[in-house]
């Protein structure tokens, strides 16, 4: 049996809204006092409200209601104003109610597509990660694309691509990565998991003891991890070895020194800036720790440097991407089909990336200005 619904917009539509709706908002259009704005945008949540209460009305088709569409709009009417007043006006929410960026939909015709920054960049849409080859005697063929929402940051990448180069049967033996990638967890956890050493700078001590390169920084307090107990400079032992987690949840251990002994420290500027408190420090476990110093210390090396700066080949990657086949723009809608693109641009590259290896074309250089090209060598 065949059932036919005729709706008629016509009896819900309010006179006003041709001229409010009838072009495409733009913001010369809008009006140039904060003020008159706010007026417009409560009047926009208003017509929304009475478009939503139309929807949701028993008179309507309840199957109406969970078209994709009709949702979305539920959703942007939720996340943008508030509850109807007293008076029955509509207000928009202020920036501190409004939900952060991981749910709030910033357009409604690709609501995965979220809001992020990173460095001088602000972007509504994905990230997407690439891994390549950097062996001196092989194409740089990139082996994996990872495409992810906007707000997913660069270390919780990091799992899920050495999961998926496993299935491949492409895991390297050294894997270089950015900072930004570098839990320090994955130290220890990539080595033990999947067989693979991580080349990438750690992030340094913050502390202003280390800053300032004078003072005490955790670097001088020995740690005797079996007895759990930590040893300051001066020679005094810790009174408290708590187990606990940071503020993102990763485990760690808190140790704390006696009030009276740090109070009475010659040295005690040197270790603390409190007046009163004494000296309190936050470990990671064992293994953890231990590979953060021990990386602290290597990465200074020329040595390591000279291999970690082969990584600079995937920033060339990123730039060819964007400038063949514009990797920043997704030409399509949601998570799924951004990555199905991402994958052709990555093929495409490989393949001209092996017609240049073919061709003995060699690796281009890296480019200068014509002013710094007159830069006489050094003598």
């Amino acid at each position: 049996m065949l059932f036919k619904f005729r709706l008629s917009p016509a009896n819900h539509i309010q006179a006003d809204w041709f001229d409010r709706y009838g072009r495409r908002v733009e913001n010369y259009r809008l009006p140039k006092l904060d003020k008159d704005r706010e007026a417009l945008g409560s009047t926009v949540g208003a017509d929304g409200l009475a478009l939503l209460e139309a929807i949701y009305a028993p008179t309507t088709p309840e199957w109406f209601r969970f078209l994709p569409a009709i949702e979305t709009l539920r959703l942007l009417w939720v996340q943008q104003f508030y509850a109807p007043q007293p008076d029955g006006s509509i207000k928009w929410r202020t920036v501190k109610d409004l939900p952060p960026s991981t749910i709030a939909i910033h357009s409604p015709h690709d609501v995965q597509a979220h809001y992020s920054s990173k460095r001088s960049i602000d972007w509504v849409g994905y990230k997407v990660h690439l891994t390549e080859i950097c062996d001196d005697d092989s194409p740089r063929f990139i082996t994996n694309v990872h495409t992810t929402l906007s707000t997913v940051t660069d270390e919780q990448a990091v799992e899920p691509i050495h999961q998926t180069l496993t299935q491949k049967a492409l895991l390297p033996t050294e894997h270089l990565m950015d900072c930004g990638y570098l839990a320090v967890e994955y130290l220890v956890n990539a080595k033990t998991d999947y067989g693979v050493e991580i080349i990438g700078p750690v992030r340094s001590d913050h502390s202003w003891q280390a800053k300032a390169g004078l003072g005490f920084d955790k670097a001088h307090f020995l740690l005797d991890w079996d007895n759990k107990i930590a040893t300051c400079p001066q020679g005094h032992k810790s009174t408290k070895w708590s187990p606990g987690q940071d503020v993102t949840g990763r485990r760690v251990i808190n140790v704390r020194f006696l009030g009276s002994t740090c109070r009475a420290c010659p040295v005690r500027s040197l270790c603390t800036q409190s007046k009163t408190q004494p000296r309190e420090l936050t470990f990671y476990p064992q293994a953890q720790q231990i590979a953060l110093q021990s990386r602290r210390q290597v990465q200074q090396t020329p040595e390591w440097n000279a291999i970690y700066n082969q990584r600079a080949g995937i920033e060339a990657t990123h730039s060819q991407g964007i400038r063949r086949s514009d990797l920043r723009r997704s030409r399509y809608i949601g998570l799924e089909k951004t990555h199905l693109q991402h994958i052709l641009i990555a093929t495409a590259l490989n393949l001209v990336r092996l017609s240049a290896w073919l061709s003995e074309v060699p690796f281009a250089k890296t480019r200068f200005s014509r002013f710094k090209q007159l830069q006489p060598e050094p003598a």
